[in-house]
């Protein structure tokens, strides 16, 4: 795996599209999107450096000011001793870090769970025999955001768990230090299979957007609420996106909402690149295929492209891996935006041995468009 790491350092990868947009007042023109995405070893080296968290999965990034970064963690080995030994650690079922700095070269990396009786336990705790892994998050207005969680339980099929719901929080003073934010559990209606919020977060035009993938089908849904409502912590009142229909609030999910695309993995992010004039979703396209893809779209409702691969894992040559958790994020100085998967394994030798594996990997990304000739 040490090999592999410094293998691919210098290795950049570059795909382009010819994309045909029709502007006011112009015919169409022919325009080449190129995107690349090579390893980011300052950035990536960041989750590295704390001596007791050795490692979480599904690394999700909220910009609480424009100097600092909240990231969240599923799963995540804490190692409270000296021996940075994930032999060990405990495994809590989710944490949090804050990034002080943009700039990957000097930027510091704090991270926080909570402790249960002595011992290391969930930032964001359980409830009862369920629990929580973190989904996507958006900061609301001054020290305020929102973040939604995925409620988990065990299951006997599959990988072992299944999703049961979904659960949002408020925190209201991320001004102060981490350890001291009080979080504000809301209630939340039920969705059957639809994990609302488990993908990415944006806000527009005076409304709070969110993300939702049917868990079974991988159809992807788009929720809203007024502002001011996600600022009160008040999200009874769900509008979803109904296609030709438009914007309806449903609660039960009747109707049932039409996907604004199908495909999508539960964990994935939108954000809108300016040097596109695009919305940008970036996932990991599957278990069997976990390449980094992306699509785009003018509007956050589409129509969506379809996935188009742009940068293939080197892990997925190594037999027993488990890579998911795409995502792009806007958060270091440097470059146009960053990139992260995850890599896991359900060897459990092999995760607690390997500590390559079970850090976020981190890619440097450029995009860029250039008009072609009418």
């Amino acid at each position: 795996m040490k090999d592999l790491a410094l293998g691919v350092s210098f290795l950049c990868i570059f795909f382009t599209w010819r994309l045909e947009l029709l502007q006011a007042g112009q015919n169409q023109q022919d325009l080449e999107f190129s995107l690349s995405a090579c390893p980011w070893t300052e950035a990536q080296m960041l989750f590295h450096g704390d001596p007791h968290w050795l490692g979480g999965d599904g690394a999700s990034s909220v910009d609480l000011d424009m100097k600092r970064v909240l990231w969240l963690f599923g799963d995540s080995f804490v190692n409270e001793g000296d021996s940075r030994s994930r032999y060990n650690a405990v495994l809590v079922r989710n944490s949090i870090a804050v990034q002080s700095g943009r700039d990957p070269a000097k930027a510091r990396m704090r991270f926080f769970w909570n402790k249960r009786k002595g011992k290391p336990t969930a930032y964001f705790q359980e409830e009862g025999d369920e629990w929580f892994w973190p989904g996507s998050g958006a900061p609301l207005k001054r020290a305020l955001i929102i973040i939604f969680l995925m409620k988990i339980r065990e299951s006997r099929g599959g990988l072992g768990f299944e999703p049961s719901g979904w659960k949002a929080v408020l925190i209201a003073d991320t001004g102060k230090d981490a350890s001291m934010w009080h979080i504000k559990y809301l209630s939340c209606p039920p969705t059957q299979r639809i994990l609302v919020g488990s993908s990415s977060t944006l806000i527009l035009d005076s409304f709070l957007y969110a993300f939702c993938t049917d868990w079974k089908d991988n159809f992807v849904y788009l929720v809203r609420w007024p502002l001011g409502d996600a600022c009160r912590g008040d999200l009874s009142h769900l509008q979803w996106w109904m296609g030709t229909n438009g914007w309806m609030e449903g609660k039960p999910l009747e109707p049932k909402p039409v996907p604004v695309f199908t495909g999508g993995q539960v964990e994935f992010t939108v954000h809108y690149e300016p040097r596109i004039k695009r919305f940008l979703q970036i996932q990991t396209f599957s278990l069997n295929d976990p390449c980094l893809s992306m699509r785009f779209s003018q509007d956050l409702t589409g129509p969506w492209t379809l996935p188009i691969c742009f940068f293939q894992p080197p892990e997925k040559r190594l037999p027993g891996l488990l890579i998911y958790a795409g995502k792009a994020h806007k958060v270091f100085n440097g470059a146009d935006l960053a990139f992260t998967y995850s890599v896991n394994t359900m060897d459990k030798k092999k995760i607690l041995k390997e500590k390559v594996i079970y850090y976020p990997v981190v890619l440097k990304g450029k995009v860029s468009m250039k008009r072609r000739g009418p």
